[in-house]
């Protein structure tokens, strides 16, 4: 073979974000033969042939690949070298330092007219490579090989995102979206299933006119055992899946409820704040569909169950409500934000009597022409923009009391028995008097609509009870594949940081990405912000923060130093979890370089999900068989796994220590594996499915 000399480099441009989300089916796909592994003069009949090896190779492990380099023959300039590298291979080259000839992103913040986020670094100097030769017989052989890499390898559920298996994942996503389109009729997907009788459920003999905008359930006679087959083959894939129904004298079904494992596992993770929504009848439909809702470690809307209700009585909310805590195993949420209803409030109370209630503020602005009736309507344009900016603008309570009596006043309405109990309750909606409890960002309109997020384009007023529900399963699907890509993008990626501040560097590496963009904020406004001393006694030290270009808006922060605790009347971290730039501002004159540990709210961090994760895939039962389940055993023994390594480079005992551990545990493992393979299944360890039902199923008769 003659001598080559390299022509080229081919470099491929750091890839913008993170792909569009593909289909759950594409996840973590079920390898039949055992992964082949690549080894130094490995043989391909091809080049295509190498590179579809490594890239199959590359997925299974958990990284992407790259093509990085080539040679070309002198004899007839055809390739006979290629390397291939992980796609984290080199570092960004900053294109606009060049251009510029000087400059950082900084800068670029500061002075530019647009404050544009830089993009994640994707790239970490990995050696990781694979390089490939050809022979004189037209074969190619590995000539280069190095595995290790540098950086984290992703998990099944995030190869879906890795730039060079996108492909393979969108042609799954096609079939997938095919199967699961809102004009197929469940029936299609159902009918190979069958209950003990040998019916079909696909076949269920529901009423032609059971459209879930035509009336209530109950009017339907719906027979509810048949109901009760359908959330069976939900359970027949998801074992913990929780479902009761509510029927009336007649039979008939009056009320329903369901959640499935994973929204059970991320109430467990994020109990803190749950929403309770009704008011989805306004948008779509004439009877109420009400689902619990909350925001998960990313700020993302998550699903913690839903119900189509009868009615809207005291009673049927108190039905709800102890149903849905008993599929929560009797976890009260921290908050529970509701619409401002009397019958809901009664409800709450008694159902969560030791969670904090609060109205949403939406659901009140929305309800003002209707609860004031003529009187709204003879009132002029200008009260709603002076009772918004009464309830929104007001920068202390005192402010807002003297606004509010200004305002009945002006228009004459001390006498309105709405507006009277709305002051009453003020506390319990009113933004300047609710910011020292935590909402986890769901206070206020950016919320209203997680509903409409979570199911716009699934389902619609022509919608049936059979449909709907294949329809929710599909949009709940959608929802944990972004919560897996905001994972992807925290997990994978690097943040550009704007400061050489410590407290920024720490909270990249403690946040997701979601949050992280939210301190980065804070961290980058603090260093604008004027901090002065006006007092120190027995400990405590107050000090006065504004901006430069803001000296009439000033902000007060006392900072006891001994305990490194700070409190800002803006009550920031009480309201969101985060702390404010006028804190920020005060440890940094104070040389508090790292945030101390009581500020950091775990369910904001990467690690958010882990210890909630085990615990409640022991609770909610063995679901190993299914391919959700093997996900999820996969996802928790890798972040153990990671665990380890980390915890095991502390030193040099330390490491011998954990690598030890490890076999250890490995040799336990394949022992284990061993004895089950000749030791019979034991039909006392599985749950029967009468088991199984009585504590996943209700039936309660109104």
């Amino acid at each position: 073979m003659e001598e080559v000399e390299e022509q080229s480099k081919e470099m491929a441009d750091s890839y913008v974000g993170i792909e569009e989300v593909l289909n759950e089916y594409c996840v973590a796909d079920v390898v039949e033969a055992p992964l082949r592994l690549p080894t130094l003069g490995m043989e391909f009949s091809s080049e295509d042939d190498a590179r579809n090896f490594y890239n199959a190779y590359a997925k299974e492990i958990g990284f992407s690949v790259r093509v990085n380099s080539y040679y070309r023959s002198k004899k007839d300039n055809s390739i006979i070298s290629r390397e291939f590298c992980c796609s984290k291979e080199g570092f960004r080259r900053d294109r606009r330092a060049k251009r510029k000839g000087s400059g950082s992103d900084l800068d670029t913040v500061c002075n530019g007219v647009k404050r544009r986020r830089c993009r994640p670094i994707t790239r970490e100097g990995c050696k990781a490579v694979m390089t490939v030769r050809k022979r004189d017989d037209g074969k190619w052989f590995v000539a280069k090989l190095e595995k290790e890499h540098n950086h984290e390898l992703v998990t099944p559920t995030m190869r879906q995102f890795l730039r060079s298996h996108k492909l393979e994942c969108d042609q799954n996503k096609s079939l997938s979206d095919s199967i699961g389109s809102p004009t197929l009729s469940i029936s299609s997907s159902l009918n190979g299933l069958a209950d003990e009788d040998g019916n079909s459920f696909g076949k269920m003999s529901f009423s032609n006119v059971n459209y879930i905008g035509r009336g209530r359930l109950s009017s339907f006679g719906i027979d509810a055992q048949s109901l009760l087959g359908f959330f069976k083959t939900m359970q027949a894939n998801d074992s913990s899946f929780y479902y009761a129904i509510q029927v009336d004298e007649e039979d008939r079904l009056s009320s329903v409820f369901w959640v499935d494992t994973r929204s059970r596992i991320a109430y467990s993770c994020f109990s803190d704040v749950v929403a309770f929504d009704t008011t989805y009848q306004v948008n779509q439909y004439k009877m109420p569909f009400a689902p619990f809702t909350g925001v998960n470690h990313h700020k993302q809307s998550m699903l913690f169950g839903c119900a189509l209700l009868a009615d809207e009585t005291e009673s049927t909310f108190i039905w709800l409500f102890t149903t849905w805590l008993e599929a929560m195993s009797g976890r009260q949420p921290g908050l529970i934000i509701t619409d401002y209803d009397s019958t809901i409030g009664k409800a709450v109370q008694q159902v969560f009597p030791h969670s904090k209630h609060r109205y949403c503020k939406w659901h009140i602005m929305s309800k003002m022409p209707k609860e004031m009736g003529l009187v709204y309507g003879a009132l002029p344009r200008t009260f709603q923009m002076e009772f918004e900016k009464c309830v929104n603008k007001n920068e202390s309570p005192d402010e807002f009391e003297s606004t509010w009596e200004g305002l009945l006043d002006k228009y004459n309405l001390r006498g309105n028995d709405w507006l009277q109990s709305l002051y009453i309750d003020r506390k319990l909606w009113v933004p300047i008097l609710v910011r020292d409890t935590f909402f986890a960002g769901m206070y206020g309109a950016q919320r209203s609509g997680s509903v409409n997020s979570l199911f716009h384009g699934y389902v619609n007023a022509g919608t049936t009870l059979q449909d709907f529900a294949e329809q929710y399963e599909k949009a709940l699907n959608d929802q944990y594949e972004k919560e897996a890509k905001a994972e992807f993008e925290t997990f994978y990626t690097k943040p550009v940081l704007k400061t050489p501040l410590p407290v920024e560097k720490q909270a990249a590496e403690l946040y997701t990405r979601k949050m992280f963009s939210m301190f980065q904020d804070e961290v980058f406004e603090s260093l604008v912000l004027a901090v002065k001393l006006y007092g120190d006694e027995e400990g405590i030290t107050r000090y006065e923060v504004a901006r430069f270009d803001e000296r009439h808006k000033v902000y007060a922060v006392e900072f006891r130093v001994n305990k490194q605790i700070a409190t800002c009347d803006c009550k920031m971290f009480e309201f969101e979890g985060i702390i404010c730039r006028h804190v920020l501002a005060v440890f940094k004159i104070t040389n508090v370089f790292m945030l101390p540990q009581h500020y950091i709210l775990k369910r904001w961090t990467r690690s958010a999900k882990d210890e909630a994760v085990s615990d409640e895939f022991s609770r909610f039962g063995n679901q190993s068989s299914s391919h959700k389940g093997k996900n999820l055993q996969y996802n928790i023994l890798y972040q153990e796994a990671i665990k380890c390594a980390e915890e095991g480079m502390a030193s040099d005992h330390i490491f011998k220590v954990a690598l030890n551990a490890l076999r250890e545990a490995r040799i336990k493992i394949v022992g284990a594996k061993k004895n089950a393979i000749h030791t019979p299944k034991l039909e006392t360890m599985v749950s029967s499915p009468s088991k199984q039902d009585d504590n996943n199923t209700k039936i309660t008769v109104r």
